[in-house]
């Protein structure tokens, strides 16, 4: 009967064309049920792959939770070593421990994006780093240099981290380039010898040395400070008269001992020996016994500058903590140990790439550039003092309003003038009629300022002394008003003014120092292995000429800056050159 009512509500004609345009439906739209039956059984299958593998994880958890797989918390056992991740050297209230195995993560996105950025420099400063240490001499490590001294604001962390893995070259590059950063230098390890200790060590040093290449000074030397008789090169009759008189006591015989290591050590020889020896280990803890003593802090930066000489030892420099000391006294208030400093570390850096091929001696000092500088220079001024000078003292600039007689040795700058108590000599007392002399001194030359004053002034071209409303002030300003004295103690001293002053008017210059020894007599005795003739005008003419030679002297314009017995050196160097076959020679007429 069901059959027969259906028959009746629609007959089999109209179903035959229902199902007729469902068929041609089904076959025109194809490809749409194709793609949403596919849809469906990808959006199936990709559901019940995430929930097998969210059940999997939770299972896993859950397992972690009831079993302790890290074997440092067994028996509540605790880590003898932690190794702290990189994000934890940052503020830790900005962030949150997820749990005891998760990594700590940033609580805000900024402290998110400053960690990031933190990695980033510091990965950055590792690059450089690994650049300047694999590339040794070459333009690459001294660019990677350049640019790894102008990171400013890395972490006090990062630059020490970045100075444990330095190697030997990168330090001095580092310590020879502008505005670096203190912190790349490790401070050299403390060493805690007693006076005893010391006196024990520089005594078996000494020893050591003289029986490897005895030396007549350093012999007597040990006799008399160590009171040492029982080697064979002790003998009595034959020590001269000077040795006899020669005060040793318990306050100086450190500074004597370091005086005789440096005499010994005047070779490549005998200072390499002496740095095999240990010799720099001993020479490091006398300084940090002594640190204060700029006589023997002078002393060591003359045996550095003869070790730099020797590229070989460039490492154990850099091992024994000399690096840092070396960058430190390169501003240092005493021109002599600057120049020192400056010296050593310029002979160890063979990657600078205009003085890096030349070796600086004992008699020549460079003055400028002091530090690495790209550019080649175009001319050479060579500055050769006079009798009884020294390139740390003939070439100062002479103290404003210091109404006392300029002196010949041993000049301080102009604050240690004014203040008696940063400097380290004991002035001797005068007597009444010396010191009313000096009084009247000082009287004398204020009255002489005051009446040289009167005489100029200095002109203001466009800005008015003091203004009025017509703009018509006065342009002047006369020598003896107080703003001229109180510029002149502003600005400051000059140590040495052809370096100071000359490269600001020129660009493009090399000015080098010379540095010789002279005396008025030879009435004192003097070292008996000093060959005579390098006393004599020619032989201290040729002796220096091959010191200048050494350092590129004669590639280039040469000005000679000379008076007194530097100008009868400079002249006798002329016509050496002048007459000379040899081409090197001829460069420096």
């Amino acid at each position: 009967m069901k059959g027969s009512f259906v028959f009746k509500l629609i007959p089999f004609s109209k179903l035959r064309e229902k199902m007729a345009k469902i068929s041609n439906s089904v076959s025109e739209n194809r490809n749409h049920i194709r793609l949403i039956a596919e849809s469906i059984a990808y959006c199936v299958v990709t559901g019940g792959l995430g929930w097998l593998a969210y059940e999997f994880h939770e299972t896993v958890l859950t397992i972690e939770r009831c079993v302790q797989k890290d074997p440092m918390l067994l028996n509540n056992k605790s880590p003898e070593y932690i190794f702290a991740d990189k994000t934890t050297f940052t503020e830790l209230d900005e962030y949150q421990i997820i749990d005891s195995n998760s990594i700590i993560q940033p609580t805000n996105p900024p402290v998110f994006f400053l960690q990031k950025w933190n990695d980033f420099k510091h990965k950055k400063a590792w690059k450089l780093l690994e650049i300047t240490n694999k590339y040794k001499n070459s333009k690459l490590s001294w660019v990677a240099t350049s640019r790894l001294t102008k990171m400013n604001d890395l972490k006090d962390s990062d630059c020490q981290h970045l100075a444990q893995m330095s190697h030997a070259h990168t330090l001095v590059g580092l310590a020879r380039s502008t505005n670096v950063n203190p912190k790349f230098f490790l401070p050299p390890r403390n060493i805690s010898w007693t006076k005893d200790e010391i006196l024990s060590k520089i005594r078996d040093l000494l020893i050591k040395l003289n029986d490897l290449n005895e030396h007549k000074c350093l012999s007597y030397f040990i006799a008399y400070a160590f009171k040492d008789k029982q080697h064979d090169y002790y003998h009595p009759e034959d020590t001269p008269p000077d040795f006899g008189s020669m005060q040793i006591d318990n306050d100086n015989i450190l500074q004597l001992s370091i005086n005789a290591l440096r005499h010994h050590c005047n070779n490549e020889t005998n200072v390499t020996a002496m740095v095999k020896l240990g010799g720099l280990q001993i020479l490091m803890a006398i300084y940090q016994y002594l640190k204060h003593d700029e006589e023997v802090a002078e002393e060591i930066g003359k045996l550095l500058s003869v070790a730099s000489l020797n590229r070989d030892l460039i490492q154990d420099i850099c091992s024994t903590g000399w690096i840092s000391i070396l960058f430190e006294w390169k501003n240092h208030q005493n021109f002599r140990i600057q120049s020192w400093a400056n010296r050593t570390l310029l002979n160890m850096d063979d990657e600078d790439p205009i003085n890096g091929n030349y070796m600086f001696g004992k008699q020549t000092v460079l003055l400028h550039p002091k530090n690495r500088y790209h550019q080649d220079a175009k001319i050479d001024i060579v500055l050769v003092h006079g009798l009884l000078g020294g390139v740390s003292f003939s070439w100062r600039e002479k103290d404003l309003l210091i109404n006392e007689p300029l002196g010949l040795f041993d000049m301080n700058n102009k604050n240690e003038s004014h203040n008696s108590s940063n400097t380290t000599t004991l002035k001797k007392p005068v007597g009444e009629d010396m010191q009313n002399y000096l009084d009247s001194y000082k009287e004398v030359k204020a009255r002489e300022w005051d009446l040289i004053g009167n005489e100029f002034e200095f002109v203001l071209n466009d800005i008015p002394l003091k203004e009025n409303s017509k703009g018509n002030g006065p342009y002047s300003l006369k020598g003896d008003d107080p703003t001229v004295r109180q510029t002149a103690l502003n600005e400051g001293y000059s140590q040495c003014w052809p370096s100071d002053w000359l490269p600001t008017d020129e660009e493009g210059l090399r000015v080098i120092g010379v540095d010789y020894s002279t005396t008025l007599s030879e009435w004192l005795p003097s070292c008996p292995l000093k060959q005579k003739n390098h006393r004599t005008l020619e032989g201290r003419t040729e002796k220096l000429m091959h010191q200048l030679l050494a350092i590129g002297i004669g590639d280039r314009p040469i000005i000679f800056l000379a008076h007194s017995m530097g100008g009868l050196l400079v002249k006798n160097m002329l016509v050496a050159g002048k007459v000379s076959i040899s081409k090197k020679y001829m460069n420096l007429k």
